[in-house]
């Protein structure tokens, strides 16, 4: 009999506060945390993060992490106008056998890149959205 493989987040994926100015463009948060912008956003202040699982399970089962497949959309709450999330990354990277449940955990880490457009597209507000992501003894 094995453990049962749980995940339990930790942390959500969040990008901070910013600013897309006229052109808009790209957040971008790596699974380690590092937060940077390309086109014409302006990052703010602020708190911002990866999203942070805590997988548990087996002691040095491996396991593989699984990101989507695709761009999910972010909405604005007040407005209905969304932003798109793609560009999934993480720490073990998506794949079979990648982690390992070293003492029987492992903190899985994932960041994502937030294609932003101009400000009249995407004024300020509260953008939300849900993703999946599987993990599954190999």
């Amino acid at each position: 009999m094995i453990a049962a493989l749980t995940a339990t987040e930790n942390a959500q994926l969040h990008f901070g506060r910013f600013s897309p100015e006229v052109n808009g463009g790209r957040v971008i948060i790596s699974p380690d945390g590092v937060r940077s912008a390309q086109g014409s956003v302006i990052l703010g202040g602020g708190s911002f993060s990866p999203g942070r699982f805590l997988i548990t399970g087996a002691p040095d089962a491996t396991f593989s992490v699984q990101l989507p497949d695709g761009p999910i959309e972010l909405v604005n709450q007040a407005t209905n106008q969304t932003m798109q999330v793609n560009n999934w990354v993480s720490d073990p990277p998506a794949g079979t056998g990648t982690g390992v449940l070293a003492g029987g955990s492992e903190i899985v880490s994932i960041g994502a890149t937030l294609f932003v457009s101009s400000m009249q597209d995407n004024p300020v507000g509260m953008y939300t959205g849900t993703f999946s992501l599987t993990f599954a003894y190999n």
